[in-house]
């Protein structure tokens, strides 16, 4: 978030009630953690995926055992 855009959040809540400045900051907050956790891309299905095959062909390969060896 810029800073000029706190200012301007900031003075647009100093006209508010204090019960109301509240609710609005619990708001924004309240939508900042569903921001975070709807874009978190670290623990994303496709990246969960992505990490279990790389990790399936460093230790190997086609689901065989540790160290790629088979019959």
């Amino acid at each position: 978030m810029k800073a000029n855009s706190r200012v301007q959040t900031f003075l647009r809540d100093l006209r508010l009630p204090r019960e109301e400045r509240n609710a609005a900051r619990q708001e924004r907050r309240a939508e900042e953690v569903m921001r975070s956790q709807r874009d978190n891309v670290a623990y994303s299905e496709a990246a969960r995926k992505a990490a279990a095959e790389a990790e399936r062909q460093r230790w190997g390969g086609a689901g065989s055992h540790v160290g790629g060896g088979g019959a």
